[in-house]
């Protein structure tokens, strides 16, 4: 796992009767009934776990249920039912389409309930065995494309992933992926880019990055990974500094427990939307743990071509020729 004496790297016509059906009581609803609470108009599609969606205005909010107003009728969701919800845009695209060449999406950046943004991240996150080596990663977008760090997978070719996909039932259900190829490293900046073989064969869940790469002392993250083995370990924290320098480089420094086996899992804001990666923690300390910024996440996927991993030199895509030998005087 690369540990160090000074630190260590831590590794809706169908959908929406089912909807009605399962997740709604048959109560009649009245716009009465849900004074005083202030109404949002502003219309919204919601997500949710299992596969189902739904698109409406969301007239109340408790902190188990949302009530949405779908036209006919007001249906109850529960929180822990929603995968995902969004502002639907007035051309009725609830996302603007990405610019060419960009392989993930960006998020809206609205605060969303703190179960809510962990249950999205949650589903987002995979299991990373290299050889002996455990650590997490995140899937970026639905060709199975997966950012996890260098030294998670450095020097390995036999790379398995477990990702968690919904079942039918509104639960969640493993699946071993085996042969995961890798795509791109960074060995300097600690990023890599992993595929997932026919990824279309699952219903892969992406994470949105920020759209934002700005990030304030205090603010609130959370991570999640697989610490120790523990599967989907979802842990809290602060940002203490968003630009720390530390060995060179830039890095988020939170107060965020990060242990090994966390390596390569994402760091998100309240949104649920990926901020940094998690790679390292300071030893025999606490609350000094440290993630890549966002933006160097973004220069490697963007620049990818760049770092093409190639098989012959397994530490980078590019092979660099050892510099000569500097004459010292009198040679």
């Amino acid at each position: 796992m690369g540990f160090s004496p000074i630190h260590c790297r831590m590794s809706l016509v169908p959908s929406l009767v089912f909807s009605l059906a399962v997740l709604s009581a048959p109560v009649a609803w009245s716009w009465e009934n849900l004074s005083p609470v202030a109404k949002d108009e502003s219309l919204m599609e919601i997500d949710l776990i299992g596969g189902a969606s739904v698109k409406g205005v969301i007239v109340k909010e408790t902190g188990t249920e949302i009530f949405v107003d779908i036209g006919p009728t007001i249906v109850t969701l529960p929180k822990n039912s929603i995968r995902d919800r969004r502002p639907v845009a007035a051309n009725d695209n609830a996302e603007a389409e990405a610019p060419e060449g960009q392989v993930y999406q960006l998020g809206s950046g609205k605060p969303l309930p703190l179960e809510e943004a962990e249950t999205l991240a949650r589903g987002s996150v995979v299991r990373v065995l290299a050889g002996g080596g455990l650590g997490s990663g995140f899937i970026i977008n639905k060709d199975g494309l997966v950012i996890t760090n260098v030294h998670v997978v450095e020097g390995q070719r036999d790379i398995q992933l477990t990702v968690y996909l919904d079942d039918a039932e509104g639960g969640s259900r493993k699946e071993q992926i085996e042969d995961v190829e890798i795509v791109a490293l960074n060995p300097f900046l600690d990023l890599a880019l992993l595929r997932i073989p026919n990824a279309d064969q699952y219903s892969l869940r992406p994470v949105k990055m920020a759209s934002s790469d700005a990030l304030e002392r205090s603010q609130k993250v959370f991570a999640v990974g697989t610490p120790r083995g523990f599967e989907r370990t979802v842990s809290e924290g602060i940002v203490s500094d968003p630009y720390r320098s530390f060995e060179g480089q830039c890095y988020i420094q939170t107060t965020t427990p990060i242990n090994p086996g966390n390596s390569g899992g994402a760091l998100f804001n309240e949104a649920g939307e990926v901020v940094g990666v998690t790679n390292m923690k300071i030893l025999q300390s606490e609350g000094l743990n440290f993630a890549i910024p966002l933006d160097q996440v973004k220069f490697f996927i963007d620049r990818r071509e760049s770092f093409l991993f190639d098989e012959s030199q397994p530490n980078t895509g590019v092979r660099y020729l050892t510099p000569p030998k500097k004459i010292q005087p009198g040679e």
